[in-house]
């Protein structure tokens, strides 16, 4: 395939927008009139029920007063708020001494177990000193993890 054809086919894939018949099911007649310039009709209702059109006007402003909320409403609000303060301060207040017996209890058993730690770590450090004395020390510049014929460095080099 030539380039020229690969093109071509880029352009018709391009430029295909049109629509085949089975892919609306309602076709519109075309533009309706008023869509190409921006139009506003307002109107409005007068004595006789009638609506009746406004020429010239282009800005409206609503001012909607809401309705008096009923006084029972609010109280029951008002105690309902009063009720969920006292709730969440009850349940601070049993966090607060759930948190505080944790740490009493923490704190005594850390003291229980402290003498005992103490002890093993004095027998972790007998053991390490006995295992340092039972060892000769080993002198310096010897590795004892490779044979002494082998290099820190690796295997010599072979001379060709």
């Amino acid at each position: 395939m030539r380039s020229e054809d690969i093109l071509a086919q880029i352009d018709d894939t391009l430029d295909d927008w049109s629509v085949s018949d089975d892919a609306m099911r309602s076709r519109p007649g075309g533009e309706p009139e008023g869509i190409k310039g921006f139009t506003t009709q307002f109107a409005i209702m007068d004595e006789a029920g009638e609506w009746q059109n406004v020429p010239g006007v282009r800005r409206i402003d609503f001012h909607i007063e809401p309705p008096e909320i009923d006084p029972e409403f609010q109280q029951r609000c008002q105690e309902i708020q009063d009720y969920l303060v006292r709730a969440t301060a009850e349940r601070v207040r049993r966090a607060q001494q759930v948190m505080e017996a944790f740490v009493r209890s923490f704190t005594e058993s850390i003291a229980a177990v402290q003498p005992r730690v103490e002890e093993a770590g004095r027998a972790i450090a007998d053991c390490a000193k006995a295992v340092e004395q039972a060892t000769p020390p080993q002198p310096p510049g010897q590795r004892h993890d490779r044979p002494a014929w082998q290099s820190p460095y690796g295997p010599p080099r072979r001379r060709r």
